[in-house]
């Protein structure tokens, strides 16, 4: 293949084969109407500049014909044919003259040309003789029939000897050769000019074909493929010319695309996970206080026994028989309230802790049966939901693969939004289904409800219609982001404000398998 740097030189070079190839063709075909020409002017110089001595004999035989008229006994009709065989003699001396005068521009070969002459000559000598001595008889009628017989034989004769000129056809027979050769040899000229005009053309639709299109496809090849997202393919040209530096640039353009893309998810999976942990500090937010409260009975019972002991001990110490039975009893009994309202105390700090860890844990098998029912513990305790009815049947384990802290996310911000659409008083019915390709968690209360406004922006990021400093907005968001990547969804329904509303959470199985494996 020729080397050829740019675009521009490869199109000169493919208008330059175009170009040869007509030109091929246009020689081609001027070189057949050239023959063509020559042809013809060879067979009109033969058939109407070379002598033909037919028409000396044709003239001979028009002057012969009078002749062969019946005896004539009318003066006038002798005279009438008198005339008549004058004017054809006449026209037979010139077609003889003719004849010289052709001979002479021809100039044929000196085998043609000397008896041609030399019999013309002797022709017009004849019929000058006969013009002369002869035809002046024939209008006698003493001497018009020896006259007439006489006429006769020598015209006769005369054919004879016209008939005995060498023919000039001969030429006209080369002529014909010559035109066959120049046919064959332009037969040939247009044959091997068609030929080169086609290579020439499949030289071009190659060159056009390697040259351009197939650049301009594998540039758009890799433009779909990175408008579908493939920003790692690269589009591989070979060459010098302006489309492989626009493949290049394009390449560059894609990486520089692809790292900051790169950097874009690096900086938005961040910003996900401060998300995640702002969100999980509300959540533990929103536990304290509840918990804050639940932790302070116990606390407030140890206190008042830790107070009673100490009174005890001392008056003990006053004592000379130290600690009776009843002391010794009530000693008991309040160090076995002080360790059961402090292990009381670790289980619940122990909830609050469970939930604030573990944002980053793998899949695992948990039960999400004791996963609703923890959730439901450290809620339950908050004075504030105290007023609520939440019913859950937790008779039945219900094992999933999946993040147990993402999902118990999932579990408080579903609690928390259901409690807080109901004003002080309300029904949170929490189902737990276990179908064959996925678990179907159910949570429909009857609080404020929703409208199609709501439903329509209930998943997007900060969108909330909460009071004033009761909520972020990203509650919802967030764990329609973790049941995602759960490959799951959340289906949010309700029939208008009043009505309640229910959420319904799908985890398919396949997609925790699946992303177990990864």
């Amino acid at each position: 293949m020729l080397y050829v740097r740019s675009v521009r030189r490869k199109l000169l070079l493919s208008l330059a084969l175009v170009m040869a190839m007509l030109l091929l063709q246009a020689a081609g075909g001027l070189s057949g109407l050239v023959s063509y020409r020559s042809a013809i002017q060879g067979l009109d110089r033969v058939l109407t500049g070379e002598p033909r001595r037919a028409e000396i004999v044709t003239a001979l035989a028009w002057a012969l014909e009078p002749l062969m008229w019946p005896a004539l006994k009318d003066e006038k009709a002798r005279i009438s044919r008198q005339n008549v065989l004058q004017h054809r003699l006449t026209d037979a001396r010139k077609a003889v003259a003719d004849y010289l005068g052709q001979l002479e521009s021809s100039n044929p070969p000196p085998d043609i040309r000397i008896p041609s002459e030399l019999f013309l000559r002797r022709i017009d000598e004849k019929l000058a003789f006969i013009l002369a001595e002869e035809l002046p008889r024939v209008s006698q009628e003493a001497s018009e029939d020896a006259t007439v017989e006489t006429m006769r034989q020598e015209l006769s004769a005369l054919q004879l000897s016209a008939l005995r000129i060498p023919k000039s056809e001969v030429s006209l027979e080369a002529t014909l050769a010559e035109a066959r050769s120049a046919y064959r040899a332009h037969f040939w000229l247009v044959s091997v000019a068609m030929v080169a005009a086609l290579v020439l053309f499949f030289g071009f639709m190659r060159c056009g074909y390697l040259w351009i299109f197939v650049p301009i496809h594998k540039l758009h090849q890799g433009a779909s493929r990175v408008a579908q997202g493939d920003f790692s393919y690269r589009v591989q040209l070979s060459g010098h010319d302006e489309i492989t530096q626009l493949a290049e640039k394009f390449n560059s353009m894609t990486a520089r695309f692809e790292e900051i893309r790169n950097r874009l998810d690096g900086e938005v999976r961040e910003r996900t996970r401060q998300a995640l942990r702002s969100e999980r500090l509300a959540g533990v937010g929103f536990l304290a206080a509840g918990v804050a409260h639940e932790i302070n009975n116990p606390l407030s019972a140890i206190a008042m026994a830790a107070e009673s002991l100490e009174g005890r001990l001392q008056d003990a110490q006053a004592s000379p028989t130290g600690l009776c039975a009843d002391d010794l009893s009530v000693l008991q009994q309040y160090l076995s309230m002080i360790q059961r309202e402090a292990f009381r105390c670790q289980q619940i700090t122990q909830r609050l802790l469970d939930f604030s860890r573990g944002q980053d844990a793998p899949h695992s098998r948990h039960d999400l049966t004791k996963i609703v029912r923890e959730v439901l513990d450290m809620v339950g305790h908050m004075s504030r939901f105290r007023g609520y009815q939440i019913v859950f049947d937790d008779s039945r384990p219900v094992y999933f693969d999946v993040r147990g802290s993402e999902i118990k996310q999932v579990v408080l911000n579903m609690v928390a939004n259901a409690l807080e659409a109901m004003e002080g008083t309300g029904r949170l019915e929490i189902t737990l289904v276990e179908r064959a390709d996925e678990v179907l968690m159910t949570f429909k209360d009857n609080g404020s409800g929703m409208t199609p406004h709501v439903l329509e922006n209930l998943f997007e990021p900060f969108f909330t219609e909460k009071k004033s400093g009761r909520g972020t907005g990203l509650g919802l968001a967030i764990s329609h982001r973790i049941v995602t990547d759960h490959g799951g969804r959340i289906e949010a329904c309700s029939d208008g404000p009043g009505t309640g509303s229910t959420f319904a959470v799908h985890l398919p199985r396949r997609a925790a398998a699946l992303g177990i494996a990864a």
